[in-house]
């Protein structure tokens, strides 16, 4: 085999594709990236098993082949590589299975490992495609990921919720405290169809999917496993097992207490607040609504804060506390100048939603003694 590169292309594709390398494992070859010049592009394929990206890299086939090479080996080679005009690296095997990398006078000879032994990506059947704007589905992502858990305890609360229902397309997460859902309405509609996808692929997935709005991510549903589509880039992912929490009885329309209020200037101020919380993530922020005001208040070991901010205030008063982290984690996922929120009484969660619930963010109150506080 014998390739020639352009190192900005080269080495952008294999820090898409080594997204998907093991770094810690057993089985040596899951830390590779397998190069296939065998069919007439140049592909770049990094695999966890349960966690693949496969990429098309812009280059010229001289001889075709292919060969695995230790993924992080190979990347920092090519990135230390000098930065020259055109197809200026070259990437050769030989019949022993080595490696000779080649820029200029910079050469290097590194060992290869035997393509056969790299388990290529599972072929997923699609059962329903749905084409979704890259920008939209990265938003999506990055505005609920933040609610899903990082221990094991229940392996569903680790991954996010798709669901499609004729042409809404919405993204579930929740940890136990918390729940966020964002929806959006697609250009067409579907059969009805879920999954539950693992939070570190839509991790890495939100950072590899860099189009706008007209570029299109095609996502194959199937029973095992979920595939996104995207210019030259697949990515496939097994799915978590199970049925998701039925959320929807989660979820209350019903509310006796409602503010709406500025969403910048109650950030800030809970921004405060943390500060006196930074030793003690359970401290809570207490909310005291009561004649169209609103008054924060945090005591811990090392202080107070008391603030106050006005609201336009519909129905009862009410004395609150919550996790400030929790808070702040909702409102910087939302765009809108002025954002309403919906309470029921002091032991129920808060809901931070618009009128059209394109986002809902319930989170539950945290115990505290009121007297304590003052």
């Amino acid at each position: 085999m014998k390739l020639s590169f352009q190192k900005n292309d080269l080495l952008s594709t294999l820090q898409v594709v080594g997204k998907a390398v093991a770094s810690k494992t057993t089985l040596s070859i899951m830390e590779c990236i397998l190069v296939d010049a065998t069919e007439g592009q140049i592909r770049l394929t990094g695999n966890k098993n349960d966690f693949g990206i496969e990429s098309i890299c812009p280059g010229d086939i001289l001889e075709p082949g292919k060969i695995a090479l230790e993924a992080r080996l190979f990347q920092e080679i090519i990135k230390r590589l000098p930065q020259t005009e055109g197809k200026n690296i070259l990437l050769s095997t030989e019949e022993n299975g080595n490696c000779t990398i080649q820029c200029e006078k910079s050469v290097f000879k590194i060992m290869g490992r035997n393509p056969e032994e790299f388990t290529s990506l599972p072929s997923v059947e699609k059962q329903e495609i749905v084409e979704i704007s890259q920008l939209s589905l990265r938003n999506m992502i990055n505005q609920t990921i933040f609610s899903t858990a990082s221990g094991e305890n229940n392996k569903k609360m680790t991954g996010e919720y798709f669901e499609i229902i004729d042409n809404q397309f919405s993204i579930t997460a929740l940890d136990g405290h918390r729940i966020a859902i964002r929806k959006t309405e697609l250009s067409e509609s579907y059969d009805n169809c879920s999954a539950i996808v693992p939070k570190e692929v839509l991790s890495e997935l939100s950072k590899i999917i860099s189009g706008g709005l007209e570029d299109k991510v095609e996502i194959c549903f199937s029973k095992q496993y979920l595939q996104f589509s995207f210019e030259d880039t697949i990515v496939v992912t097994q799915l978590v097992e199970g049925e998701y929490f039925h959320v929807r009885q989660m979820l209350s329309s019903d509310y006796e207490t409602k503010i709406l209020l500025n969403r910048k200037q109650f950030l800030e101020n809970i921004d405060r607040a943390r500060i006196l919380a930074r030793d003690n993530d359970k401290q809570p922020l207490i909310l005291k609504i009561e004649d169209q005001s609103l008054s924060l208040k945090i005591v811990s070991d090392i202080g107070r804060m008391d603030a106050e901010m006005p609201v336009q205030q519909e129905g009862k008063d009410l004395l609150i506390g919550f996790n400030p982290t929790y808070l702040m984690d909702a409102l910087q996922n939302i765009e809108e100048e002025e954002v309403d929120l919906y309470f029921t009484i002091s032991r129920s969660p808060v809901f931070i939603r618009d009128q059209e619930e394109s986002y809902n963010y319930m989170i539950l109150p945290v115990n505290f003694n009121a007297e304590a506080v003052g």
